[in-house]
């Protein structure tokens, strides 16, 4: 999965679409017949060059009340703390080494859960 995601990567066009790509999880899984309505928001957190403000990812994550939204910030230590801590509490993490990931993810399921 992470090769993939590296080699699209490599590929995309430059310029951001977080945003867009959000807005388009969020709307997809609303669709859906599920239990639960996770989506993730994967970001280096190299952001506030295209103009995307905390307050536009916390709109963009409180759009759908059915769907559970969550940004995970990978990198930019300094632009990643300022985007969570403008998100609301448990919606925005940091994750700067990817060997916590996994633990990252545990601490979001267990959030979601937790809000169930």
């Amino acid at each position: 999965v992470v090769s993939e995601i590296v080699g699209a990567a490599n590929m995309a066009a430059s310029g951001d679409m977080t945003i867009e790509a959000t807005e388009a999880a969020i709307k997809a899984v609303a669709q859906k017949d599920a239990d639960e309505y996770l989506v993730f928001m994967l970001s280096d957190a190299n952001l506030g060059s295209y103009g995307i403000t905390p307050r536009i990812i916390s709109e963009t994550l409180t759009r759908d009340d059915k769907v559970k939204a969550f940004a995970v910030f990978l990198s930019e230590p300094q632009a990643a703390k300022y985007l969570k801590d403008g998100l609301p509490v448990g919606k925005g993490y940091v994750c700067l080494d990817m060997d916590q990931l996994p633990s990252t993810f545990k601490e979001i399921f267990a959030s979601a859960a937790a809000d169930a």
